[in-house]
């Protein structure tokens, strides 16, 4: 199989497209000593797959997390590719390797001051699935630049309710998503969350999402994600849209507490 057949594939999944890269190589350095990656574990792997998933947000004022729910269409989406491509007598694998640098660094997606990248004509909308493959794909050659609209525009700065981007760039340890990986948050973090499980403001207001448009959540969505059902503990149905990984521990039961007590979520931080 040639690129194009694997692309073809990875479209049949849903996924809106697929770059073939060289194997990741990130030995560790001090700008970045928590990212390193090698293949070498990988003797068998001759190619990286980057497949993006893209998607629409729900409009403003929604508390239903689009992202995670794309987050974990993709994730089963790029289960079946791997079982399609293996049918195909490609090996494969799903691995985590350092998605941004490498997006980044091969001209794909740009990099923003919010830490976030955007990859044309997607914006910053996107779940990224990462493979190896073990046939010796043809790497192809991106040009995506720095445009320069970062640095003359203030959006996210203006926006971000924890104040965790700056002209300087992005301070994860004032972020609020920072502090949301266990199901107990700080106080702040509660009194200034829009919607379940992150934040998107900063998404919201970005020029490159502009042209995006919005989705609607479906209605088996909104019943899954109806406040009192998750605030008496019902939260069954939500965990199995946006996965089970990220919401143990009674998260979207206490999430749910929060915002019907706090329903405007005005609270200044400190």
């Amino acid at each position: 199989m040639d690129n194009d057949s694997i692309k073809t594939i990875a479209y049949e999944a849903g996924f809106a497209a697929a770059y073939f890269l060289p194997l990741p190589d990130y030995p560790a350095h001090d700008d970045e000593p928590h990212i390193v990656w090698s293949a070498e574990g990988y003797p068998w792997a001759r190619a990286s797959l980057l497949l993006v998933w893209a998607y629409r947000p729900y409009k403003k004022g929604e508390r239903i997390p689009a992202y995670y729910i794309n987050s974990n269409l993709s994730y089963h989406a790029s289960v079946a590719l791997k079982k399609r491509l293996e049918a195909e007598g490609i090996n494969a694998l799903r691995c985590e390797i350092p998605i941004k640098q490498m997006a980044v660094r091969y001209g794909i997606a740009r990099s923003l001051k919010s830490s976030l990248i955007e990859i044309p004509p997607f914006g910053t909308r996107t779940v990224i699935q990462t493979m190896l493959l073990g046939e010796p794909f043809t790497p192809e050659e991106y040009s995506i630049t720095d445009d320069g609209l970062c640095s003359s525009c203030r959006a996210c700065e203006n926006a971000c309710p924890a104040r965790a981007i700056s002209a300087c760039g992005y301070d994860v340890k004032k972020c609020m998503r920072f502090y949301m990986d266990g199901a107990d948050y700080p106080e702040w973090v509660y009194g200034i969350q829009r919607t379940h499980l992150g934040c998107e403001v900063c998404q919201e207001v970005c020029p490159r999402n502009a042209a995006l448009g919005f989705d609607e959540p479906s209605p088996e969505v909104r019943e899954a994600f109806d406040l009192g059902r998750l605030a008496g503990g019902d939260t069954s149905a939500a965990r199995k849209l946006v996965g089970k990984n990220i919401t143990g521990n009674g998260k979207l039961q206490k999430e749910a507490q929060h915002f019907l007590k706090n329903p405007a979520n005005e609270q200044n931080i400190p």
